[in-house]
């Protein structure tokens, strides 16, 4: 998806034809309106679990860096609790029986330890954030635990791919460059917390 991003932002800055589309965002920043249409979409986009990094990269591009990375955790925090909600009140029985088997440990250990799991998988660079967001829903997770657990967990591939859009729009190397250190830093943040966490579970009890 870094790759990816890159690659976009290169395309959209150099190719023929399409220097222009990346400061075609006149509608998200047409004041309130415009930051009003890119919440409702992007919110929209990350609870259906589409890729939020297409979000914040497109943050990136519209507000830059500092306005970008509070937008696009707003759209970030809106789509989880929105698939947290409809798995918790309407979709449970049919979650529950879905991820029946395959997930029940990890239901388990959502259960016992919200924050820090949560946390954990948030921070790690791969796996399904709707799927962890049905998952929290229908286990034992309180939703204050679960809100802060996403805000910090997805916060710094935010960062990242804000930067990363941020950085195609105004021809910034350094951004695109920090943004590559943040997200190696973040993912092995999150290896260590998996495995700190596996850990303390294996862990024989004192008696």
């Amino acid at each position: 998806m870094v790759a990816a991003c890159v690659a976009v932002g290169l395309a959209l800055r150099y190719a023929p034809g399409l220097r222009g589309v990346l400061g075609d965002t006149a509608l998200l920043r047409d004041g309130m309106g415009g930051r009003l249409v890119f919440l409702l979409a992007g919110s929209a986009i990350c609870a259906v679990g589409l890729p939020r990094q297409l979000v914040c990269f497109a943050a990136g591009v519209s507000y830059g860096a500092a306005e970008g990375i509070v937008l696009a955790s707003f759209a970030t925090l809106a789509g989880a609790a929105g698939g947290f909600g409809w798995a918790r009140g309407v979709g449970r029985a049919g979650v529950r029986r879905r991820l029946a088997g395959r997930l029940a440990r990890l239901d388990g250990f959502v259960t016992a330890h919200p924050f820090t799991a949560i946390l954990t998988i948030r921070l790690l660079p791969v796996g399904s954030a709707l799927m962890l967001n049905l998952l929290a829903g229908v286990s034992g997770a309180g939703f204050v635990p679960f809100v802060l657990a996403t805000l910090l967990g997805s916060l710094p591939q935010t960062v990242v791919f804000v930067l990363l859009g941020g950085g195609a729009r105004i021809g910034h190397g350094w951004q695109v460059a920090l943004a590559a250190v943040l997200f190696a830093g973040s993912g092995a943040l999150g290896l260590w917390l998996a495995r700190r966490m596996a850990s303390r579970e294996n862990a024989p009890e004192v008696p």
